[in-house]
């Protein structure tokens, strides 16, 4: 039987890549607090409305595994804090590099160390052709020196996803994973609910702030994550978060296509890159197992 998890995540990962699109026409006065929490707000009664017409509520809410669900929850929220912080210190193309590149190696360290997994092989490839895919994606916004300290910040985001990734795994086991999604963004708001005091919220009550968020929240939330950390059920954690690169790859794409942005041969050679490790990656006899070493 064809494992349908790779697919599942490269859906998602499509639906996460228009998260930049969607708030580069976000009002002015959006900030990453209020766009987060009106994100997970509206993801989560999103995830609710679908749960409640496709009967996904079976499940007792007893039996989840509310440990993994919170660790989920704070990994989640500490990338998007970190992600966002590391973007003004380093810059998008340094922080979007570090952060999403460093997310496979991080994800397979945390898997070795306490799972005793290893990829297979051809994970290694994939993952090396996608970095540099990242790299010459982003190659032509690089620009100035970066203080060696600051590239921390992307680092320890990479990190929290990777964690997310790997928790994902443990909450979901046995149950849905719209149900797990739902509370996971529920508490992700709950968490971040005290920031909106210190931000301005009046650009959400604008038509054009209404649309961002309910793209925000519909598309890159309650689709995205129900259909990524669907897939992770059935995937090995570490090839999750290398397929997860299908994302900074679609945002390029809608960049090119939605927004006029430039292509240049670095970049197109970097989308190529990583369409190549994505195509290693989804074959049916590489997709489901570990390395026995």
């Amino acid at each position: 039987m064809i494992n349908k998890g790779p697919l599942l995540i490269l859906l998602g990962s499509v639906c996460f890549s228009f998260s930049g699109t969607f708030q580069q026409f976000a009002p002015s006065g959006a900030t990453p607090f209020t766009i987060t929490e009106a994100r997970m707000l509206i993801g989560a009664a999103g995830l609710l409305f679908w749960c409640l017409l496709s009967g996904k509520f079976s499940v007792s809410f007893g039996s989840l595994r509310w440990k993994y669900l919170v660790l989920m929850a704070v990994s989640l929220l500490s990338f998007q804090l970190l992600f966002f912080s590391s973007i003004l210190k380093t810059g998008v193309a340094v922080g979007t590099v570090v952060a999403i590149g460093s997310t496979p190696i991080w994800t397979a360290i945390i898997e070795k160390t306490f799972f005793n997994k290893s990829p297979r092989s051809v994970w290694f490839i994939a993952t090396t052709i996608a970095v540099v895919g990242i790299i010459l994606l982003n190659l032509q916004n690089f620009s100035g020196q970066v203080n060696i300290l600051y590239t921390f910040l992307p680092l320890l985001a990479g990190l929290a996803y990777a964690l997310e990734i790997v928790f994902a795994k443990e909450a979901m086991q046995g149950s849905s994973s719209e149900v797990c999604m739902m509370i996971v963004m529920a508490l992700v708001a709950l968490f971040n609910l005290p920031s909106i005091f210190f931000n301005e919220l009046t650009w959400i009550l604008t038509f054009r702030g209404a649309l961002v968020c309910l793209g925000l929240g519909i598309v890159t939330a309650s689709m995205a994550f129900a259909l990524f950390f669907g897939g992770t059920k059935t995937t090995p954690a570490a090839v999750a978060s290398t397929l997860g690169m299908a994302e900074p790859l679609g945002a390029a794409l809608w960049g090119i296509t939605l927004l006029h942005e430039p292509c240049s041969l670095t970049t197109l050679s970097g989308i190529v890159l990583i369409l190549l490790s994505l195509i290693l990656l989804i074959k049916p006899e590489k997709q489901t197992a570990y390395s026995t070493q």
